[in-house]
């Protein structure tokens, strides 16, 4: 009971009231919530690198397969004398899975997948290092064939002599053109590490 001289106690909440709760509860919470988001994301990232993991080598019994690919003979001019100087592969719906020989002093470059389409070209670092016959490139990549559907791949070479002046001309070639071996899925690793002649 209040005296007339007493004035009324302020109203305390007896449990200080916290919409998110204490502040130990609500980092608790939120390490809790971190740790399970982090087991989350572990899981289906490991999902993810299984499935691909897997996934190829079932569809490579199906309708993957591979192919060792080498140029026809190309005629080369003996007056003036004609050498080959670069060469550039184009291919879709597949993939460059081996460079198996590369000529000295010629460099090579993968130009990842757009659109399904990728290329590879390979080109000598001098005109000395350039090559004399075609023989030189026999077997030189390995393709994975991923849809045979719309798989297409076409070849060029670019060709030059010079006497008084510098010529060039391009010998270009359609997939049936190409001499494409069958090779044994099991039989790749084998190709992509032997030794080049």
């Amino acid at each position: 009971m209040m005296t007339p001289n007493q004035s009324p106690e302020p109203r305390r909440w007896r449990w200080p009231f916290r919409c998110r709760g204490s502040r130990r509860e609500s980092a608790v919470a939120q390490l809790l919530f971190s740790f399970g988001n982090m087991r989350c994301s572990v899981i289906l990232l490991a999902a993810v690198l299984t499935g691909c993991a897997h996934t190829p080598v079932e569809r490579e019994a199906g309708d993957h397969y591979y192919r060792l690919i080498s140029f026809p003979i190309v005629a080369l001019k003996s007056e003036p004398l004609e050498r080959i100087e670069s060469v550039e592969v184009v291919m879709h719906c597949g993939r460059f899975t081996a460079i198996n020989h590369i000529p000295s002093d010629w460099s090579a470059q993968v130009v990842s997948p757009v659109s399904e389409e990728t290329k590879l070209r390979m080109e000598a670092g001098h005109g000395s290092s350039s090559l004399c016959r075609s023989s030189d490139l026999d077997g030189f990549i390995t393709v994975l064939v991923c849809e045979p559907s719309c798989f297409d791949i076409s070849a060029s070479v670019s060709v030059f002599s010079y006497d008084t002046e510098l010529h060039e001309r391009t010998v270009s070639f359609k997939q049936s053109d190409l001499l494409m071996k069958p090779l044994p899925n099991k039989a790749l690793q084998a190709t992509a590490t032997a030794p080049s002649s």
